[in-house]
């Protein structure tokens, strides 16, 4: 074939395309004329799958090795519905919210947290771009201003609606952690917390007391106290404990495993 008579190629599909299909599947699953099984989903009933899926892609995370190539996408894709449903579900509740909302709060809050990417000045807002202690030391600092600011916003609303009401009560750092999250997770989201506030020193002072309780050798306050200090150097440095314990565990099961069928 001559280099006149070959097809030119098409452009390949923009990056991205293939969500656009995946919320149009998701819209006519849920449609009137759609999944009967879908239909009565709720955000409730929906929980226990997103749950499920998640630990299905830290499996595959935790242990790449013991799965096909093909494993994280497909498992990401399972959990890529479960967001897709909460949204859909969202476009029928008051007030209404969907996909794009979701997708607004994730630019808008990396947009706003990493101005050395984003920002008007993203030249100067970090002494040494490559530094990863300074990006994770101004994600912080971003955080806590986050967290003052709406503090501040629900104090004003609480104002304007009872001229006579007490401040909010600022939030605890371990409010609205689910309580069925593992203790050393619920631990770096805590401590997490404590330093985007500025109260590193605070938390571990507390934790210092509670470790010295009359009690304390009934339930092992030496080794909280000390599994507290690793959770600090890992969030500090920006890995998950959980996440450690949880890979180093499967990874040492298949070493096991594959010894034994040696």
């Amino acid at each position: 074939m001559s280099t006149a008579q070959r097809p030119v190629p098409s452009d390949p599909a923009p990056r991205g395309s293939a969500l656009l299909r995946a919320v149009e599947v998701m819209e006519a699953l849920r449609a009137p004329s759609g999944d009967a099984w879908t239909h009565r989903q709720t955000h409730a009933s929906l929980a226990r799958y997103l749950l499920e899926e998640t630990h299905e892609v830290l499996e595959v995370i935790d242990d790449p090795s013991g799965h096909g190539p093909g494993a994280l996408p497909d498992e990401l894709g399972d959990l890529l519905f479960q967001i897709l449903f909460h949204a859909r579900v969202g476009q029928e509740e008051e007030p209404a919210w969907d996909v794009d909302d979701v997708a607004r709060s994730f630019v808008a809050k990396m947009e706003r947290r990493n101005p050395h990417v984003f920002g008007d000045a993203s030249e100067q807002a970090l002494e040494d771009p490559a530094d990863v202690e300074q990006i994770i030391a101004q994600w912080h600092a971003v955080k806590a201003q986050e967290k003052q600011q709406d503090q501040q916003d629900q104090q004003d609303q609480q104002e304007q609606g009872s001229s006579g009401a007490a401040p909010t009560r600022p939030r605890g750092w371990a409010e609205g952690i689910p309580a069925e999250l593992p203790a050393l997770q619920t631990a770096a989201k805590i401590v997490h917390r404590a330093r985007s506030a500025g109260g590193l020193e605070q938390l571990l002072a507390a934790a210092d007391a509670a470790a010295s309780a009359e009690d304390a050798d009934d339930w092992g306050g030496d080794l909280g106290r000390a599994l507290l200090d690793l959770v600090v150097a890992g969030e500090g440095r920006d890995d998950d404990p959980e996440t450690a314990l949880r890979a180093l565990l499967a990874r040492t099961v298949r070493e096991l495993e594959q010894g034994a069928g040696a």
